[in-house]
């Protein structure tokens, strides 16, 4: 069967400008993974709670929360990646006495990674009880035990 000389000129067509077409192609795809890595997102992570600057003396006691939902704005390819440990709510109890204390937590008070916003965080209120005692009697979130 003899396909003649409309086949290598379609071939040969097809080939021209080749260095165009290649970088037509090659910028497409640059523009493609620019615009999936660049995407904005917005996802909610639990954090745990960590209290710092407990004053000397006292120990939190009761039903201390353990974490709280913050919610996370920013690249999608970075908060795919984030893991539970890297997310942290940052309590200072400096100066407070004891008794329950109501903290309010703010996004400041988040701890995340560079290019990681913290919008909002649930709940913004804690209750905390302090009460004198060891530091290593009671551990945050722990029930109190007679």
């Amino acid at each position: 069967m003899d396909t003649g000389p409309g086949v290598a000129a379609e071939v040969r067509r097809l080939f021209r400008h080749w260095e165009l077409k290649l970088g037509a192609v090659v910028l497409s795809v640059a523009l493609w993974v620019f615009v999936m890595t660049s995407e904005k997102a917005e996802m909610v992570l639990t954090a745990p709670v960590e209290f710092d600057e407990i004053p000397a003396g006292l120990v939190v006691t009761g039903e201390a929360p353990e974490s709280v939902d913050v919610q996370l704005h920013g690249l999608r390819a970075v908060l795919a990646r984030l893991g539970r440990d890297e997310v942290r709510a940052r309590v200072s109890l400096a100066g407070v006495r004891p008794g329950e204390v109501v903290v309010h937590l703010v996004p400041d008070q988040i701890a995340a990674p560079s290019g990681v916003t913290v919008l909002r965080v649930s709940p913004s209120r804690l209750l905390v009880t302090l009460e004198p005692g060891r530091a290593a009697a009671v551990r945050p979130g722990a029930d109190k035990r007679p």
